[in-house]
This record gives structure tokens, C-alpha cells and sequence, in this order.
């Protein structure tokens, strides 16, 4: 089984996951409610509905955002802690590493993907992905950039990329593909109320790509959330 955190976009999303990518069990809370509270009730939930105990986790997933800098310092914190107490592997996956991710399984035939999520005060978080890449997350680089400059952006790249954004309110979809869909081949909407379980199903192929489980306190030590401004971790 394998326990999947997010909470970078105003929701806190637990899940456990079996190796087939079933959902066994998850918990989404109300947008924007107090993550250092709830997530725990969410976390003793979902373990006793899932029916497992803690130290069968085969591994853990979190989302490192960029996001909420509250709610990623938090789910952050406790997957650190889970995987260094029961000694399970931990795997860190970008907010918008999971919206590339998600796009590239829904269609295998994209060559490049921008990713971009709302951040504050008319400006987004942007990423661009190489669908040819064989590690998704080694392709990161976060801006955070107006929609004239992701319009620039998108232009200034040599073959029309699919636009994916990753949205927690549904009337942003229809203003975003207004204003970009001329520059791009596609438009996709990713609900980040999904992005817990695209955590979990990245974290279960490495898992079975590795395939065995190696707690790596080092990188366990080192996982960090994402820092936009400076375009990478710290």
C-alpha cells in the first residue's frame, strides 16, 4: 500500500493506494480549512478505513507544490516524519509534475507540455515538460508569470505545446483557455483535487521500477518544497 499527502492547493488530500492503482481508501477536505489540524483526523481515517497499519506502507508520496506555502511546510513535515520513523521510501512530485504527468498518461502522443496553476494577484506558475523525458520531475523549472507572458513564453517555443492547467475553481478554465488557447495545440483542465492520487501512481511505478523499497535518508533529509521565485527547490 502506499500513502499519498497533498495539501499545496487549499484542499488537504490523504489516499492509499494499492500496486495496481486502486484507490483504497482517501479523505479531501473543504478548501482552504486548517491543514495542521485536519490532516492528522484525515490521516487516522483513512488508515482505519483502509484497514492496513502504518508500517505496511510501502512507500509515501507528497506534493511539494508550488502551492499554499502553509499547507506544503505541513504535509511536508509529516510524510518526513512517517518516513523516517517507519523507515519508508519517500517520493517527492512537483504540483505541476503531476499536471504534466496526468497529461501525458491521458495521451501518449503529446510532445511537449507548459503546466501552469494560479498563484496570486493575476499571476501563474509555469512549467515546461519534454513528454520525452524518461524522469518527469528532472524537467522542472517554476516560473511565475502574467498570461502575457506565458502567451510570449508558449510563442517563443519551437512546436505548439498542450496546455495543461491545473485548476481548483472551475470558472478559471473557460477565462485560461480564452486567453491561451490560440497559442497552443490543446487545452487541458487538471482538477488538483487529483493531484494526491497522480502522487501515488507516480510513486508506485518508481516503486516497481526500483523494485525494491530503499529508504534514502538523505534525500528523505534534503526534500524540500518548491521555491518559485528562486525557479527551483531550497
Amino acid at each position: 500500500m502506499f500513502l499519498s499527502i497533498d495539501s499545496s492547493s487549499g484542499y488537504s488530500s490523504l489516499l492509499v493506494a494499492d500496486e495496481n492503482f486502486n484507490i483504497v481508501t482517501k479523505s479531501v477536505s473543504d478548501f482552504h480549512e486548517k491543514h495542521s489540524v485536519l490532516i492528522f483526523k484525515q490521516l487516522d481515517e483513512i488508515i482505519l478505513r483502509s484497514g492496513i497499519k502504518l508500517k505496511d506502507l510501502k512507500a509515501i508520496a507528497v506534493i511539494l507544490g508550488p502551492g499554499s506555502y502553509t499547507g506544503i511546510r505541513v504535509s511536508l513535515t509529516i510524510a518526513k516524519t512517517l518516513s523516517y520513523v517507519l523507515k519508508t521510501g519517500l517520493i517527492g512530485l512537483g504540483s505541476l509534475s503531476a499536471c504534466a504527468y496526468w497529461a501525458a498518461k491521458e495521451n501518449n502522443s503529446l510532445k511537449n507540455i507548459v503546466a501552469v496553476c494560479y498563484a496570486s494577484k493575476n499571476r501563474y506558475y509555469v512549467s515546461k515538460f519534454s513528454s520525452a523525458a524518461k524522469d518527469i520531475e528532472g524537467q522542472i523549472k517554476t516560473d511565475i508569470l502574467s498570461l502575457e507572458e506565458i502567451g510570449m513564453l508558449i510563442q517563443g517555443m519551437e512546436d505548439k505545446p498542450c496546455l495543461v492547467y491545473g485548476f481548483n475553481n472551475e470558472k478559471d478554465c473557460r477565462f485560461i483557455e480564452y486567453k491561451l488557447k490560440d497559442f497552443v495545440s490543446a487545452v487541458l483542465f487538471f482538477d488538483l483535487k487529483n493531484a494526491a492520487y497522480f502522487a501515488a501512481k507516480y510513486a508506485v511505478e518508481s516503486y516497481k521500477k526500483n523494485r525494491i523499497n530503499v529508504f534514502n535518508e538523505k534525500y528523505t533529509e534534503e526534500l524540500s518544497p518548491y521555491y518559485v521565485y528562486g525557479n527551483g527547490p531550497f
